[in-house]
């Protein structure tokens, strides 16, 4: 009887290859299970078994190192992906419940039995599969086999690929053309087909053509080196297959590619830089041209006869010679030095039309003539060969600003005005007086002064002491009012605070705190608020409108005596209670006095119990007398 689940194999390579020597040879095997039937096939484990050895029937010889594994395309309800693995006691492969059991092969469904990493032995040839399989179900409802169903599978390892292969450059793919150098391409293959070579040009050169029909084929080792050889990187194409008049190309197609040691192109090279092979100087290819570096990677030096360009851009410009003038080209224009150092040289011209000069001093052509010097602060006049002040005429100065000491009227006791560090200083006459200044307007960023009052001896005044304003009227030191829309400021220090009229309410600040008073009286007056958050309240009467919520607990007292206390799980009383309407106990009430008396109210009682010398408990009434007490129950 066949078995009741459908076997295909199927591998990868499609023909496993042959090991050769030197090249290993490692390739996969899938086992495709299929249940062809229309009901579920029930099955306990599914074995899959090779041949182990180095014969030509052999797959492999070390089945320890292949990965198996289970790919199912379904999904069986409660039931594992099945475990498939190496079995070294059964000698084969096995796939089963990874727990025990049998396990479900929908109908229409298929599970696929992984083989990779295979280590392919031995030579060329037929090897025979077997699949074990226990199981039963299908559309006969066949029981569950007391043994196995037995299938048994093919595939083929191959000696040698019957087609071209290793298109390659031998040995060296570097080509020295210069010193006469070309490359030789090889590659193997059958001999039954035509080999043809194509160059990038789309150029054909025929190689081989095929054996005689009929004739044994055998593989072959070809190669092959263009007449040309080539200028630079070039891809050859392998072409094998039949070729004939009216018959379109087909085959196989092989590419190899190979170098020449100093390539040459015939219509321009993109990059974005050349170096050197030796001294490693490099160009590099620019947005606004090239840039030549050295080795280091700063500026390298051009040697040429001549140069020939619209514009140089350099930081200098020597002669040949060491202690040759040389001008320099800072930020600033033109520096022209002469020798080995930068001392400055000089420039020799009939005229010299400029938009500025750039200089320390100018003097006339005599020794003793007027001189100009231009520090950093300006322009400094002198006479004669020392540093006397030189003396300068004009009608009329223009000038954006004036460094001096002082500035005086032409007469010695006008007003003078003298420029220390701090800014301006007004004096008049000979000494140091101070001086007014008239003015209509002053619009100035700051004004230094001890005070400020208004033109009147009785007009209000302004006095700056350390601690910030200080606001006065009168020629006494009596307060002034401050009157303005509003103010913004970061505190207060004042000793009360009213409301406009005299009859508003005012607020004072004693050290205890803040009071509060009505009607610009000494009554106290009310503070309204939307919330009081206070550590203490002190007050003599309180009158609350609303509800009353008391969160840590109320204790009350009168004259010192306590008479409530509100604690998480109680109330105490210490006083006469008159409750007037119900209060509600929810489990109980206890009333206890003296020492010897109490009276219990409670859940757990059902009841009433009274103890003391007269007791009620339980529905018993008792009498007790004397100590200890002698009970009595009637």
């Amino acid at each position: 009887m066949p078995s009741l689940l459908h076997y295909t194999v199927v591998t990868d390579p499609t023909s496993l290859p042959a090991p050769q020597p030197g090249a290993p040879s490692v390739g996969a095997v899938y086992v495709i299970v299929s249940n062809t039937h229309q009901s579920d096939v029930r099955w306990e484990y599914i074995d899959v078994e090779i041949p182990v050895g180095s014969g030509s029937s052999d797959l492999t010889d070390d089945p320890a190192v292949i990965i198996a594994s289970a790919d199912p395309d379904y999904t069986a309800w409660l039931e594992p992906v099945p475990d498939f693995s190496w079995d070294a006691g059964l000698g084969r492969f096995r796939a089963r419940h990874p727990q025990g059991g049998r396990l479900t092969l929908p109908y229409d469904q298929s599970l696929v039995l992984k083989l990779e990493g295979i280590p392919v032995s031995g030579a060329a040839g037929l090897v025979r599969v077997r699949v074990l399989e226990k199981s039963g179900g299908g559309d006969d409802n066949v029981p569950m086999r007391r043994d196995h169903f037995t299938t048994t599978l093919g595939l083929v390892k191959q000696a040698a690929p019957r087609i071209p292969r290793n298109f390659r450059p031998d040995r060296n793919s570097l080509a020295d053309v210069d010193a006469g150098g070309n490359v030789t391409l090889k590659w193997d293959g059958p001999d039954n087909l035509d080999y043809w070579i194509r160059d990038p040009e789309g150029n054909e050169t025929v190689v081989a053509t095929a054996a005689a029909q009929g004739s044994p084929v055998t593989q072959q080792a070809y190669m092959w080196s263009p007449i040309v050889p080539p200028k630079r990187g070039t891809t050859y194409t392998l072409v094998a297959g039949t070729r004939g008049p009216g018959q379109p190309e087909q085959g196989y197609f092989l590419t190899t590619t190979v170098h020449a040691l100093v390539p040459e192109f015939g219509s321009g090279t993109r990059t974005p830089w050349v170096e050197g092979t030796v001294n490693q100087g490099r160009i590099t290819f620019s947005a606004d041209g090239a840039e030549i570096r050295n080795g280091s990677g700063g500026w390298g030096t051009v040697h040429a006869d001549k140069a020939d360009v619209d514009g140089v851009t350099t930081t200098w410009v020597r002669g040949r010679g060491a202690d040759d003038g040389w001008i320099e080209f800072p930020e600033t224009g033109l520096n022209v030095f002469h020798g080995q150092q930068k001392e400055w040289g000089v420039v020799h011209a009939d005229k010299a039309d400029l938009n500025g000069v750039n200089t320390k001093w100018v003097q006339g052509r005599g020794a003793d003539d007027g001189r100009i010097e231009f520090p950093e602060s300006g322009l400094d006049v002198f006479h004669g060969q020392g540093r006397d002040w030189g003396v300068v005429h004009a009608d009329k100065a223009d000038v954006n600003g004036v460094n001096t000491k002082w500035v005086q009227g032409r007469g010695v006791d006008d007003g003078r005005i003298e420029f220390p560090e701090s800014g301006l200083d007004v004096f008049h006459g000979q000494g140091r007086d101070w001086g007014v200044v008239h003015a209509d307007k002053a619009d100035l960023n700051g004004v230094n002064t001890k005070w400020v009052q208004g033109r009147g001896a009785d007009d209000g005044w302004i006095e700056f002491p350390g601690t910030g304003l200080n606001v006065f009227h009168g020629s006494g030191r009596e307060w002034g009012n401050v009157h303005a829309d509003k103010a913004d400021v970061n505190g207060v220090n004042t000793k009360w605070v009213q409301g406009r009229d005299t009859g508003d309410g005012w607020i004072d600040f004693p050290k205890s705190g803040v009071r509060v008073f009505a009607d610009g009286q000494d009554e106290w007056g009310t503070l309204k608020a939307g919330k009081a958050d206070l550590d203490d309240l002190v007050t003599g009467e309180a009158v609350v409108r609303g509800h009353l919520a008391v969160g840590g607990g109320m204790k009350l007292s009168h004259e010192g005596e306590p008479l409530l206390l509100t604690l998480p799980d109680r109330i105490v009383f210490q006083g006469i209670n008159d409750f007037q309407k119900w209060v509600t106990f929810a489990d109980g009430l206890a009333v206890t006095y003296s020492k010897t008396g109490s009276v219990w109210i409670s859940k757990a009682a059902q009841g009433l119990i009274v103890r003391g010398d007269f007791q009620v408990e339980g529905g018993n009434i008792s009498v007790s007398k004397g100590n200890p007490p002698q009970v009595r129950t009637l």
